[in-house]
């Protein structure tokens, strides 16, 4: 049987290896955004279409020139970081499919894309 410091190093390790692999996305050049009033109105369009409500103030949202995608090689629209950061890229701050899709991220919490809600609440 292991040791209980066997236990939580165990535990310790797979957290640590679950944090490092929690994101794939690498944003170039970001900074923080002041996200427009509009994103207000969507973040209520999404609440609704979700059944969900979730508090607009606790994302912390940037700006980004890529968000590249580092195991793809990718670059995205938009990426959700948990728990409550949003990233757009600044060519798309004004693309409401994309960012409705990483509001959707948000109200859910959820990383997986297993849900009919991203197309029909955001569109993509």
């Amino acid at each position: 049987m292991p040791s209980p410091r066997h236990c939580l190093f165990i535990s310790l390790a797979a957290a640590l290896s679950l944090s490092c692999a929690e994101s794939n996305f690498e944003p170039v050049a970001p900074q923080r955004l002041d996200p427009p009033e509009v994103y207000r109105a969507w973040w209520s369009e999404v609440e609704s279409c979700i059944g969900t409500a979730a508090t607009f103030e606790r994302v912390t949202w940037y700006q980004a020139e890529q968000l590249v995608n580092k195991q793809e090689g990718t670059n995205h629209a938009g990426a959700w970081l948990p728990p409550h950061t949003i990233y757009v890229r600044s060519d798309k701050l004004l693309f409401t499919a994309g960012v409705k899709h990483e509001m959707v991220h948000e109200i859910l919490q959820r990383r997986d894309h297993d849900t009919p809600l991203y197309h029909s609440c955001a569109g993509i």
